[in-house]
């Protein structure tokens, strides 16, 4: 008898353990669960924990990963403001926020994900359908629009898949941007045509500087070249007035002239180290001979 003691307690452990697990149950980290009695949501759980319920067939226990999931739609076409063709693929993160309406409604992780593929492509058509193709594919940053359509589509599917699913959308972003054949050499062209304009215009503005530049240097030489030629005009003019002067006083002394030009080629002839072997009867050397006696 007293060998069998321990495998009772055992078997007991055992039972109460399996009891433990048809009346406990644990909530981890990062899921929601939901649970039912006899098939109907009685309560949603949301919080990591240890949680009570009745066995099943009483009560069952719908797990779902409650995390930020992100998916993406498939390509599609869509029509722009101006009748362009684009083909656009989207993605949007996403988590429940109602667990019972999302058992309810949905049921699965792939039938919500499909639901929200499907209003991901009616808002996206509809904020694409308010836009120019400009506004999708431009080389100017300025003109591009994306911004604006990403939040058009948040703002319509946030509260779609609220009401409908139980699911609380993040964020909406553009995946990708395509463009049919025909769009993509037009798309070319256009932007071969502008890239072109540009440098025209470039190049236009350039020619009308250098015209401008060129223009303002030959305004200033022809200033600087007048200014020079009024100074020289002007020191000219002084110059003969200045030797009409003298012309007036040599004309008076002729004698007082030919001494003043015989000191002035002696001071250039003698003004540096030089050795000069003339007689002093030659002009201006003359001017070295002594006076006459009176």
């Amino acid at each position: 008898m007293n060998k069998q003691i321990p495998m009772i307690l055992v078997g007991l452990l055992i039972l109460g353990i399996l009891l433990m697990t048809q009346f406990l149950f644990v909530v981890r980290e990062g899921e929601v669960a939901v649970v039912t009695t006899f098939g109907k949501p009685v309560r949603d759980l949301q919080t990591p924990g240890l949680y009570s319920r009745w066995p099943w067939p009483i009560q069952s226990v719908f797990r779902f990963d409650g995390r930020t999931r992100v998916m993406e739609s498939a390509l599609s076409e869509t029509l722009t403001a101006d009748g362009k063709n684009v083909i656009v693929s989207m993605y949007c993160g996403w988590r429940i926020s109602e667990p019972t309406k999302f058992l309810e409604r949905q049921g699965s992780t792939e039938l919500a994900e499909l639901n929200l593929s499907g209003l991901l492509d009616t808002y996206k058509n509809s904020a694409i359908g308010r836009v120019a193709f400009s506004n999708l594919v431009n080389t100017s940053a300025s003109a591009l629009r994306l911004d604006r359509i990403e939040a058009d589509v948040l703002q319509g599917i946030q509260p779609q898949a609220a009401d409908r699913y139980g699911i609380d959308v993040g964020f909406v972003g553009i995946r990708r941007i395509g463009l049919p054949q025909a769009i993509t050499l037009s798309v070319f062209d256009r932007m071969r045509a502008e890239r072109q304009e540009l440098a025209e215009r470039y190049r236009s503005e350039g020619e009308g500087e250098a015209i401008r530049i060129r223009a303002e240097a030959d305004s200033e030489a022809d200033r600087i070249l007048s200014t020079a030629e009024a100074d020289a005009k002007r020191i000219r003019a002084e110059g003969d007035a200045a030797a009409v002067a003298y012309y007036t006083v040599f004309s008076e002394d002729p004698e007082l002239a030919i001494f003043l030009k015989k000191l002035d080629v002696l001071r250039d002839t003698l003004s540096e180290q030089a050795t000069v072997i003339l007689g002093t009867d030659r002009a201006p050397f003359d001017l070295l001979n002594p006076p006459p006696q009176p």
